[in-house]
């Protein structure tokens, strides 16, 4: 568990290994849905405040997540023996790309359900995340309507 010092100036927790992430201290005592399983995600986006308000919302639906602002993070977080059964990818991430990181963790044999987002795209950008890995692409906002269905999917193959 990280104390208060393990704190950047942004509020996010220093992983130890160069990047930064934002863990669920602020867990909801009555999530918005229940899952028969504990469900864990992964959000890689480098806007801060789309990262808060997608983390938050996964956790208000009773998932337990982590999220970072980099590619690199991503990966790294992921080699240090983290597990996730979502892991949520922006496309247009700084130094390594969202296609580039979801090829990278299906490089290292994850098979956890990928999620790649944008704000705006073209159709071969979407077709390019595709083929690095991704099991959808969504355009966002990233709503309950879009996530909801790959949680209960999810919850029901564990």
């Amino acid at each position: 568990m990280a104390s208060d010092t393990d704190y950047d100036s942004d509020g996010m927790r220093d992983n130890g290994n160069g990047g930064s992430s934002e863990g669920n201290g602020r867990r909801r005592r009555h999530p918005m849905m229940t899952w028969r399983n504990n469900l864990r995600a992964l959000v890689v986006d480098n806007g801060r405040i789309c990262r808060i308000m997608e983390s938050g919302l996964l956790d208000a639906y009773g998932v337990e997540v982590e999220a970072v602002g980099t590619g690199e993070a991503a990966v790294e977080l992921i080699a240090s023996g983290e597990t996730f059964d979502l892991i949520v990818i922006e496309m247009f991430l700084p130094f390594m790309s969202g296609p580039e990181t979801a090829r990278t963790i299906r490089e290292m044999g994850i098979t956890s359900k990928i999620l790649g987002i944008a704000p705006m795209y073209w159709e071969k950008d979407a077709q390019e995340f595709l083929a690095a890995g991704i099991d959808e692409f969504l355009e966002k906002p990233f709503t309950p309507e879009l996530f909801v269905p790959f949680l209960r999917e999810i919850d029901n193959q564990k």
